[in-house]
């Protein structure tokens, strides 16, 4: 009788570690594809410019151009609506929220001075979402979360990244 016990309490223990690591794998998974994805987003974002500032050598982003293309390029790598929600079929099953989507570029006015435009590099920080970056040209920075899917019912992980492009001078 005991070594039956003794056997049923060893395939629970497995089934708990199984599931603890499905779960895990899944949270590893859904933090590298986002952060992917995010990169590419902020790249094409970073690719809508102003084509008359750029003729007069300043780059300075369409901020409505670049949101579109943000999106695009989110939606389309990571199986989302235009509103950010997950298409059947995708990975993820919970909304995208894009926290913030931030142009520096040459025309961006100084918070200390709005008189003048930042000079580049500048040392950017945003206390809320954890970001200290020296920024040494024009970019585009960005911060995306979602929660993570999960394979068996658990509490969901909120995933939250970051991403920077930018011109170097």
């Amino acid at each position: 009788m005991s070594t039956a016990l003794r056997g049923f309490f060893f395939i629970l223990l497995f089934a708990l570690i199984t599931v603890l690591q499905w779960n895990l794998d899944s949270d590893k998974t859904a933090t590298r594809q986002l952060k992917n994805a995010l990169e590419l987003a902020v790249h094409d974002a970073s690719l809508a410019l102003d084509e008359t500032q750029l003729s007069q050598g300043y780059i300075v982003f369409d901020q409505a151009q670049a949101e579109l293309n943000f999106r695009q390029s989110l939606s389309y790598n990571l199986k989302l609506n235009n509103d950010l929600t997950p298409v059947s079929g995708s990975f993820y099953k919970q909304p995208f929220k894009i926290d913030l989507l931030q142009y520096f570029d040459d025309k961006t006015p100084d918070p200390n001075n709005p008189s003048k435009t930042i000079s580049f590099p500048y040392v950017y920080s945003n206390a809320k979402y954890d970001v200290l970056e020296v920024l040494n040209g024009p970019c585009v920075v960005a911060v995306v979360e979602t929660k993570s899917p999960r394979y068996f019912k658990g509490t969901p992980t909120l995933i939250r990244q970051a991403a920077v492009y930018e011109y170097k001078y």
